[in-house]
């Protein structure tokens, strides 16, 4: 298998958060790559980042339409990537254990989506900003959105801080959140914006997908059509279990959205640790759909 083959499996075979790494760490090497010629060619500054970073301007954004997706995977320098890779990986590891896989890559888009348009409606709409031309770039609303998400999901699961401290994780979201509405005056105040937007998508997917909201909007991009479906489901009502036929004649036993609610309510109130081996199974099925 040469290095291509090698690489495109492994990428293949990797969870949803590590692909998300992956890709940023493409746009981070190719950067680097296209700097360093621009260098060689007594060129100032970095091309890549002035074709893939989100203008701040309306006018300009319809030129570069592409950047709105563009600058969720480009950073600035190796310190602004490697810490929105750390914060992804870790809050993508929470968010794994309560969402479906197709949902990591739904809410780091639409949330770098969500970041995007309110740091572009602030700075159009906001008399301190307005004359400013200024860009965009970075992870980071995009990780807000999926650190909020899983917030929202389980406020009270305790994370290990810095592998010493026990804390939950609401408290580092609101950390999060505070240091931003404190940053926006003193410096990067679109960023610090952004932030607050990709947090706002990713408390709004939770709440929708725990039925605690309705949004119209959000049925497109993630409503299945059960009509694609390459199976059959079945309804044990003995059991209250949901039983999963596939066309080659396999039967798989999938746990009900009763029993889903109930572990999470648990997780929420005494931790993802206190679930037995039983319920973390159940839990992990549940991820696969």
């Amino acid at each position: 298998m040469n290095l291509f083959n090698e690489l495109k499996y492994r990428f293949q075979y990797a969870s949803p958060i590590l692909r998300l790494i992956i890709v940023n760490a493409v746009f981070f090497l190719l950067a680097i790559f296209i700097k360093l010629g621009a260098f060689f060619m007594v060129e100032p500054g970095n091309p890549a980042l002035s074709f893939l970073a989100l203008p701040s301007k309306w006018s300009l954004f319809f030129t570069k339409p592409w950047t709105i997706i563009t600058y969720q995977f480009s950073h600035l320098g190796l310190f602004h990537f490697a810490f929105n890779m750390l914060v992804l990986y870790f809050s993508g590891a929470i968010f794994m254990d309560f969402f479906r896989k197709k949902d990591a890559w739904r809410v780091y888009i639409w949330g770098g989506v969500s970041a995007a348009l309110l740091f572009m409606i602030m700075s159009n709409y906001v008399p301190v900003f307005r004359g400013v031309n200024y860009t965009l770039i970075g992870a980071s609303g995009s990780v807000m959105a999926i650190l909020f998400a899983a917030t929202i999901y389980a406020p009270n699961l305790k994370v290990n801080l810095f592998g010493i401290l026990p804390i939950k994780l609401m408290w580092i979201a609101i950390t999060y959140l505070v240091m931003d509405l404190i940053s926006i005056p003193e410096s990067n105040a679109g960023g610090h914006i952004a932030h607050i937007g990709g947090a706002i998508f990713g408390c709004l997917f939770a709440l929708y997908r725990k039925d605690k909201i309705q949004i119209k909007l959000f049925e497109p991009v993630i409503k299945q059509n059960p009509t694609k479906r390459k199976f059959k489901v079945e309804v044990n009502q003995n059991t209250n279990t949901t039983r999963t036929k596939v066309k080659n004649g396999t039967i798989h036993t999938q746990p009900t959205q009763e029993e889903i609610d109930a572990i999470l309510d648990k997780i929420s109130k005494s931790g993802y640790d206190r679930l037995s081996k039983e319920e973390k199974d159940i839990l992990f099925k549940a991820s696969q759909d």
